[in-house]
């Protein structure tokens, strides 16, 4: 019997390369409900208070300024100037006019922005409250006291409204495809991480190299696989019968103890092929199995496995393999 090194064994990247092949699926899904999770988190996590939200309505006022005793306009209006005036009682009070009761002047001025963004003659006021219909009721309010303005101030030969524009909900900046692909890599991510996870503690029997990471023993070959492979087994197991004698074949089934009558038939013969189903025996169990033959001095002859994958053994070993696969013995 040689030598169990189980606890020496390493990895086999090519067949964890084609485990992580074969199940690529799940990280394609992942990502895919990741990528929903996300969308659905970020819009859940923004959608606004009917109370809460915005809205905005913009008005153009065109400045039609009256010449001084030197003959040029009025160049002093500037934004900051505009804000301070529209606050201030001449022009509030008459905006408070234009209103039904039940606002306020702190409410009026909050709501009220006003600024030049590029011509002098044109002022822009905006609007914003969290009522529809009082941010049209203050704009308009507004735009009429301008008007007022510009037929009673000297600065002015006249103040009109040009443009105007009903309220709108106030959209925030929509991040959802930022949150919908970070959904989809943290997802992926989470997914890959866990297969990796999964296949390195995973010990199943699956390939030669299994085997020779588990103990120093022979390998027989794949029973019952096509393509080549059965035939490299039954060769294999036909010379141990010429070269040994009798040969028993025990076929292991993981967590299945073997009764003392079995063992006795083993030992008995002149060799013992100990059969593994792929991908349903662990590593660790196959090595308590062999150090069980060892414990009892039964002659191990090799280690076989049942129910290959055909489809994986000619993707790891290489598709014109056939009957050249031999088990070492």
């Amino acid at each position: 019997m040689r030598d169990i090194k189980y606890a020496d064994s390493g990895m086999d990247l090519k067949k964890l390369a084609l485990c992580f092949i074969r199940k690529i699926w799940l990280v394609l899904l992942a990502a895919a409900v990741g990528a929903v999770i996300g969308g659905i988190l970020y819009e859940a996590a923004h959608i606004v208070p009917e109370s809460e939200r915005e809205y905005r309505a913009v008005s153009k006022i065109y400045l039609d300024f009256a010449p001084d005793e030197t003959g040029e306009v009025y160049q002093a209006y500037n934004g900051y100037t505009w804000n301070d005036l529209i606050a201030t009682d001449p022009i509030l009070d008459v905006t408070m006019g234009f209103l039904p009761e039940g606002y306020t002047k702190e409410e009026v001025t909050a709501a009220t922005k006003a600024e030049i963004l590029s011509d002098l003659r044109l002022l822009t006021i905006t609007v914003t409250t969290h009522d529809r219909e009082r941010c049209d009721a203050i704009l308009s309010a507004v735009g009429k006291s301008l008007t007022q303005r510009g037929s009673t101030a000297k600065e002015f030969d006249k103040i009109e409204v040009i443009q105007t524009t009903e309220s709108r909900l106030v959209t925030a900046d929509s991040r959802t495809v930022q949150a919908v692909l970070a959904g989809l890599v943290i997802a992926a991510a989470l997914m890959l991480l866990g297969m990796g996870f999964y296949y390195i503690l995973d010990d199943r029997i699956m390939v030669a190299s299994d085997i020779k990471q588990t103990a120093d023993v022979p390998f027989i070959g794949y029973a019952g696989s096509d393509g080549g492979f059965h035939a490299a087994y039954e060769d294999d197991l036909e010379f141990l019968r010429e070269k040994t004698g009798e040969i028993a074949v025990l076929n292991v089934v993981q967590g299945e103890m073997i009764t003392q009558e079995r063992w006795s038939a083993l030992c008995a013969s002149d060799g013992v092929v100990v059969m593994v189903e792929y991908g349903k025996v662990h590593a660790a169990f196959l090595g308590f199995v062999l150090e069980q033959l060892k414990v009892r001095g039964c002659r191990l002859a090799g280690v076989a496995v049942s129910g290959a994958d055909d489809r994986f053994l000619r993707r790891y070993y290489g598709k014109a393999i056939g009957k050249q696969i031999k088990g070492t013995v």
